[in-house]
């Protein structure tokens, strides 16, 4: 399992492969229906996602995710290491107002815009008790 963590760093292949199994079972599949779908000449490759030694070609994951009617992304389990965690719980998407587009919404840093909007309170309060 190390070994996979170098190959794919943000991709859990083992719970990625039983997430696979799962959701191929749900929709009622079989191994040999996958692999006819997929046009594999056996069905190794398949049972070596489900138990999380290698993870389907792009070109695989595309088909499957179409014959299970679900986007490619759930069908991956992500691991984030805790730096790259913290900075997408930080990251928000908040109005953004352009002259030319007028208001979109943009990502944005929430922690950043929260001590912003901490500092104009605190600001505006100076300067309605005429302190500012």
């Amino acid at each position: 399992m190390e070994n996979a963590n170098r190959i794919y760093p943000n991709i859990n292949m083992e719970k990625t492969g039983l997430l696979l199994r799962e959701k191929v079972s749900e929709q009622g599949y079989t191994v040999k229906d996958v692999q006819k779908y997929l046009g594999l000449s056996c069905p190794q490759p398949i049972y070596r996602w489900f138990k999380g030694k290698v993870l389907p070609t792009l070109d695989h994951l595309f088909m499957l995710s179409r014959m299970l009617d679900v986007h490619m992304e759930e069908l991956l389990v992500l691991e984030m290491d805790e730096e790259r965690q913290e900075i997408e719980e930080n990251v928000c998407v908040m109005p953004n107002y352009d002259i030319e587009k007028g208001y979109e919404k943009k990502p944005g840093q929430c922690a950043l815009f929260k001590e912003r909007m901490k500092r104009l309170s605190a600001y505006w309060s100076r300067l309605h008790k005429g302190v500012a």
